[in-house]
């Protein structure tokens, strides 16, 4: 990602175009702005996510100008392929871990079972995206979609289990596929009592939830005299663990809640900026679906914010450099067939279509 970033930020041509786009340059500006922030409270941890956190934007606003629909979707299968493999990496641990006589959750490939999780949600819904638009090969996709509802599983995430069956919800409601939509409800909801009730071996955490949200509960107090203490810009990226000893909070990396952890990490202002450039973004992705302008991809980038805030309530998984760039890729989709020209300074006094000609290369 770092190199990406140099080399879009090394060339003129390429930096325009990555920066073409509204308030491109003011969420830049945001992220990379609170590194001084963060060296100011001697946070050098958040300092490098800040640095790190440009260099994904950057690489991620170049590929959505010049994104296209066969592009995106190989991008897609290419992940799908790769995340059988994650599953199958999981199984083994799990297998590892029984042989030392260890209770561990699974975490394949990612920092741990949670961020593991996450993927795992983001893979059933491109999996299901896929699977719609490429018939011929829905039974592979199913494939993908079950290896990801067991990597579910097996990370035992509750909220990761809850993402994602929200979020298969929200894809067959918005893309009006409502026999599915009604089916999948009620096998979701038989799933969850018998987590509850009849089957709780076979969902051990379930009956942990009480003392997780105990925990959350305890974070999330945390996290609130954090702002209170640096209200209006923050402390950095990952103020939680500078702060929750000073408070005498529970030991944790974040504040295990989305919207908390940016109010913590960026103060009012920065969590504003942050906040109205998702708001856009979501605006400008709705557009494009009610102009049919790849209605199907719009549909998948929304489905996975939703999912995001969802599992966004009580942890902050995507912040992670694997979800995140997951994230961030599927939200490059918003430069496919796009029907307005960028405004660029290289090429101004261009004929339109010597522009058109660029932004298609």
């Amino acid at each position: 990602m770092v190199a990406g970033a140099i080399y879009v930020i090394a060339g003129k041509e390429r930096r325009a175009w990555a920066l073409a786009e509204p308030y491109s340059r003011m969420i830049l500006t945001v992220v990379s702005g609170w590194t001084l922030i963060s060296l100011l409270y001697q946070n050098f941890y958040g300092a490098g996510i800040s640095l790190l956190l440009t260099a994904v934007l950057f690489v991620v606003f170049y590929l959505r100008s010049f994104m296209t629909q066969r592009l995106f979707n190989t991008l897609m299968d290419v992940a799908c392929l790769a995340s059988i493999s994650t599953t199958v990496i999981a199984i083994g641990q799990l297998i590892y871990y029984e042989g030392l006589g260890s209770l561990q959750r699974a975490e394949s490939v990612c920092f741990n079972p949670n961020y593991y999780g996450m993927m795992m949600e983001f893979m059933a819904i491109i999996a299901l995206y896929r699977a719609f638009g490429n018939p011929k090969f829905r039974k592979f996709y199913a494939v993908v979609i079950v290896s990801s509802l067991i990597g579910i599983y097996l990370c035992a995430s509750i909220s990761a289990a809850a993402a994602v069956f929200v979020g298969i919800l929200a894809f067959f409601l918005l893309r009006g596929r409502y026999k599915y939509f009604w089916v999948f409800a009620v096998l979701g909801v038989l799933a969850a009592l018998a987590a509850l009730t009849v089957l709780p071996a076979i969902f051990p955490r379930a009956s942990d939830a009480d003392h997780s949200m105990d925990q959350r509960l305890s974070i999330w107090f945390t996290a609130l005299q954090g702002i209170r203490q640096h209200l209006f810009f923050g402390q950095g990226p990952m103020t939680y663990e500078m702060i929750y000893t000073q408070f005498s909070g529970y030991a944790t990396h974040h504040a295990h809640n989305l919207f908390l952890d940016t109010v913590l990490n960026y103060g009012l202002f920065g969590a504003a900026a942050i906040g109205f450039f998702a708001v856009t973004q979501i605006r400008v992705v709705i557009s494009r679906i009610r102009r049919g302008i790849s209605s199907s991809t719009g549909v998948l980038v929304l489905v996975l914010a939703f999912m995001t805030a969802v599992h966004g309530m009580t942890d902050v998984t995507v912040l992670w450099i694997q979800t995140g760039a997951m994230f961030l890729l599927v939200y490059s989709s918003v430069g496919i067939r796009s029907e307005a020209v960028a405004v660029s300074p290289v090429f101004a006094g261009a004929s339109r279509l010597a522009h058109e000609r660029a932004y298609k290369n």
